[in-house]
């Protein structure tokens, strides 16, 4: 029931924080123009390598949080709860050390790629994103205990809040002319009152209190054995994101504008990981009692194609009707000037889409405790994308780094990943894929026909309401098609057992 109940919460997140951002952004880029734009995706680019520093001991807590809870140990989750909270204290100042250190050489880092006035703007973005990362990541043990405790009512429920607060005050402040500076201001104080709501309930709602008495040592040995390699995975995954900016900054001559195309493009497919990334994230408990409960390789790939169907129908359709009509969206979105923002994002979608279809399996790998060679595998694959995101740099800016990104996230986190659910958990790939894409694929090819069909009669000339009315034909055909052929009897019981219960949740429909 939990994870049903999570399930929901997050597509309400999801929906919630695509939507609010999708209108939100383009207000942004127009308040601040392509260069400061620019220089305000490379700061968080920077800044988000910081969060690196939480040397995946978050996947570590949730891993053990939820198997002591599982064995009803308070003390042992108390123990470990307090182990986490001294670490990530330790972590929050080491945040403020690199924080300054980055600050010291940011000038000379970006000289080639940024003017005088851009680098002075950017240190002092670069100067609120690091204490609020310090501060995030220092409160992490009490976010990580809250998905372990499922408690997914409270964490997302604040997170929905906390989504619609970041636009409305960073739209007012952007109003009062504060730019930049003002809406990273207005992130920091945001995620500041959610860190402490997290931290409050763990403490007085769930009771957990961290002990820092004498640690077991052999347990703690464990955890960090386990995290070292979820640690090796963050590190590639946070690469192959974010090193394409930093990259253009370093390389790129007048960078800003060049980094600010490809940032709207990146948006567009960080909206996309949102979609299929918030169902995930409450995946993991339930996976570890899964797995602990001692499932065979195929049960284990049942749950991998059970899973894998559901973000794969909405993640199709996203990455279709997009495919179709994303480079009208691009230029009613954020303006001409940002056009080949679609190329950016339809290029990084595909791979990222198989990414996150089966990212069940990168969860069950971890509670497995078999994601070591994957991670291997991973950091290899991110190396390799900034060597070659460099050299192709050099060839042409904007299509190199794309291109670079494309082939290491295909080959890293497509391809070799498919091997790894092969040896490591004993998964059929035919039988894989053929469960995940029956019905589905099918849908999708008729999505994508109708919508190319209905683009002939030429409504893109009549701006958002052409490219609304384009998008929900498409989205009608695929729900059609899903209904009529794609979807099996249990997922069309789970879909309408969704929208009965948020019904009576709205008190829309009354209870039995």
């Amino acid at each position: 029931m939990n994870r049903k109940i999570g399930v929901i919460y997050s597509y309400v997140l999801m929906f919630v924080e695509v939507i609010s951002a999708t209108l939100f952004t383009p207000f942004l880029i127009r308040s601040l123009g392509q260069s400061e734009y620019g220089v305000y995706q490379l700061v968080y680019s920077v800044t988000a390598y910081l969060m690196l520093l939480d040397l995946g001991v978050g996947s570590a807590i949730i891993r053990y949080m939820a198997k002591y809870r599982a064995e009803n140990n308070k003390q042992k989750q108390e123990e470990f709860l307090g182990i986490a909270t001294i670490f990530y204290a330790a972590i929050a100042v080491i945040v403020l050390i690199v924080g300054a250190v980055l600050m010291v050489i940011f000038p000379t880092a970006f000289a080639k790629g940024l003017s005088e006035s851009e680098i002075h703007l950017g240190r002092q973005l670069l100067f609120v994103t690091v204490i609020s990362t310090s501060f995030s990541l220092g409160t992490s043990s009490f976010a990580a205990t809250l998905m372990a405790y499922e408690r997914f009512s409270f964490s997302k429920g604040l997170s929905i809040l906390l989504s619609l607060s970041k636009v409305v005050f960073a739209f007012i402040a952007l109003k009062l002319g504060f730019r930049s500076l003002g809406v990273v201001l207005v992130y920091f104080i945001a995620n500041t009152c959610t860190r402490i709501a997290y931290t409050v309930y763990v403490l007085f709602v769930l009771k957990l209190k961290p002990s820092f008495g004498k640690p077991d040592f052999g347990f703690v040995k464990e955890s960090v054995s386990y995290s070292a390699f979820v640690l090796m995975q963050m590190i590639a995954v946070q690469i192959n994101s974010m090193t394409d900016s930093v990259l253009l900054g370093i390389l790129a001559k007048g960078s800003a504008v060049i980094i600010a195309v490809y940032g709207a493009g990146a948006q567009i497919v960080q909206y996309f990981k949102t979609v299929g990334g918030h169902f995930n994230g409450v995946l993991m408990a339930g996976v570890v009692r899964l797995v602990e409960s001692g499932a065979n390789a195929k049960a284990l790939q049942d749950e991998m194609v059970r899973i894998g169907r559901i973000v794969f129908m909405m993640l199709g359709m996203v990455f279709t009707v997009f495919l179709v009509n994303g480079a009208d969206f691009m230029v009613l979105w954020a303006g001409e000037n940002y056009r080949q923002g679609y190329m950016v994002a339809v290029a990084i979608m595909v791979p990222t889409m198989f990414t996150l279809v089966q990212s069940i399996g990168n969860q069950i790998l971890w509670a497995m405790n078999k994601h070591r060679t994957q991670a291997v595998v991973q950091i290899v694959s991110a190396l390799i994308n900034i060597v070659l995101t460099a050299f192709l740099i050099k060839w042409n800016p904007l299509v190199g780094a794309v291109v670079g990104s494309v082939i290491a996230l295909t080959v890293g986190d497509v391809l070799c990943m498919n091997v790894m659910f092969k040896r490591e958990i004993g998964i059929s790939l035919i039988g894989y894929y053929k469960g995940l894409f029956k019905g589905i694929l099918p849908s999708l090819l008729l999505c994508a026909a109708s919508g190319l069909l209905f683009n002939l009669i030429g409504l893109s000339k009549f701006g958002w309401l052409g490219l609304v009315v384009n998008c929900g034909v498409m989205v009608l055909v695929y729900g059609i098609c899903m209904l009529s052929f794609g979807m099996n009897t249990s997922e069309k019981h789970m879909i309408f057992g969704m929208f009965k219960k948020i019904g009576k949740k709205l008190h829309l429909i009354k209870g039995e």
